[in-house]
């Protein structure tokens, strides 16, 4: 009887190293696979000062952020350094000068707030300049969220072509509380000033129109058919509160509200803010009064205005 024993040729060795190799392949890639699924989605916390607050800013893609990167996030209107611990260290004050300087650029003007008013008085009023840096955030996005409802260039038309620069100074308030803003201005300069301890957008579209107006007179707009759409009789500066539609909510009221009938130029800049609400008022129903004044005020200025083009419907335009 003979025993046999079992050699093992090189072949051999060669498929058992080829299957540990395979085996060791797939260990590896299953090891691989585990540490991606734990990068892929780093629960990044993002901590801030208390002192710091963020105002219409898009953060959506902050948990992607590297958080050992020190980089710049653009954020739509500002930008935010993150250092090494993940903190947003842009304070309330920086996110105001940036975004101030990108409306300065963009719109040409000047903009002023806090101490850089000084002890600004206009009109015979005083007035208390605004500290809150978070009130100034709110101001400032609030303009700019105006302004860009108006024509490309308008502003710029109005400085470059019509020699007339304007200035907005943020106030707290005048010293009379009743009053929410101001526009003083000559050939050469305005100065726009609003009270932002009251509702923003209407006295800026008020006081904005003012400024246009200087403008279209210096062009040689006039408004001499303007009474013919007022009660019989009727005189500026003597208030009926039965003509206005603040008072009597009736679509065909002759003025928006007792301000308008102050003055032929309060009247188109009271008619202005109703063109540019967000909601149409009864009053602007097509044939009413004050529907046929804001249709006067939009020939007048396509007339004046190259950057506004009577093949647009601009946003004042919507109700007529």
């Amino acid at each position: 009887m003979h025993n046999r024993r079992f050699k093992m040729t090189i072949s051999d060795y060669a498929k058992i190293l080829i299957v540990m190799a395979f085996a060791l392949l797939i260990y590896g890639i299953i090891l691989d696979f585990s540490n991606s699924v734990r990068l892929i989605n780093p629960q990044n916390v993002v901590k801030k000062d208390d002192n710091n607050t963020f105002v219409d800013v898009v953060r959506s893609s902050d948990n992607n952020k590297d958080k050992d990167s020190d980089t710049k996030e653009n954020t739509g209107d500002y930008y935010h350094k993150q250092d090494n611990t993940n903190k947003f260290v842009n304070s309330v004050d920086e996110i105001n000068d940036q975004l101030r300087e990108k409306l300065q650029k963009l719109y040409g003007i000047t903009i002023k707030y806090g101490d850089e008013v000084g002890n600004y008085s206009v009109g015979g009023y005083n007035t208390t300049n605004v500290t809150d840096s978070v009130l100034i955030n709110d101001s400032l996005v609030k303009l700019k969220n105006s302004l860009s409802l108006y024509p490309n260039g308008l502003f710029d038309e109005i400085k470059n072509t019509g020699g007339i620069s304007l200035s907005i100074y943020l106030l707290n308030n005048y010293s009379d509380d009743t009053i929410t803003g101001v526009t003083d201005s000559t050939s050469k300069y305005a100065i726009i000033s609003v009270a932002v301890s009251h509702p923003f957008e209407e006295t800026f579209y008020h006081e904005s129109y003012h400024y246009m107006e200087r403008y279209m007179l210096k062009k040689g707009v006039n408004f001499n058919s303007w009474n013919i759409y007022n009660p019989s009789g009727f005189s500026y500066g003597i208030i009926n509160k039965d003509y206005s539609y603040t008072s009597t909510y009736s679509q065909n009221a002759f003025f928006v509200n007792n301000y308008a009938q102050y003055s032929a130029e309060e009247d188109r800049a009271s008619t202005f803010e109703y063109m540019m609400a967000t909601n149409k008022a009864l009053c602007m129903n097509q044939g009413t009064p004050v529907w046929s004044k804001a249709r006067v005020m939009k020939e007048a200025i396509e007339v004046s205005f190259s950057s506004v083009s009577p093949n647009v419907v601009e946003y004042w335009e919507r109700f007529i």
